[in-house]
């Protein structure tokens, strides 16, 4: 009984606490409107065209050669690979040092 009396308090509490503010919505683009005038439509070509192009494209941040050494693969770096040496072993892995497919 005591426990129940506890977890009721306890959740009486926490429906006090403060909440968080609400995230801000982002304010919605300008729309493109069409007009008529004297019976001709008049597209918002200008409008459209702004809307479909992407942002500008900003420049890559130069990295440093040892950052991009270690963001190049393995095989270009002449390190181990299990994979590759299953394929040029084939069915001779394990069991001989010749392998399958020779080195071109």
């Amino acid at each position: 009984m005591h426990t129940l009396l506890f977890l009721t308090a306890l959740a009486a509490a926490a429906g006090d606490a403060p909440r968080a503010p609400a995230k801000a919505t982002p304010t919605p683009a300008a729309a493109c409107i069409e007009v008529e005038v004297n019976g001709e439509t008049v597209r918002p070509w200008a409008c459209l065209q702004a809307r479909l192009t992407p942002p500008a494209a900003t420049r890559p941040v130069p990295v440093s050669e040892a950052e991009r050494l270690s963001r190049e693969p393995g095989n270009r770096l002449l390190q181990y690979n299990l994979e590759g040496t299953r394929q040029r072993m084939g069915n001779a892995l394990g069991t001989s040092v010749v392998p399958q497919r020779p080195a071109r």
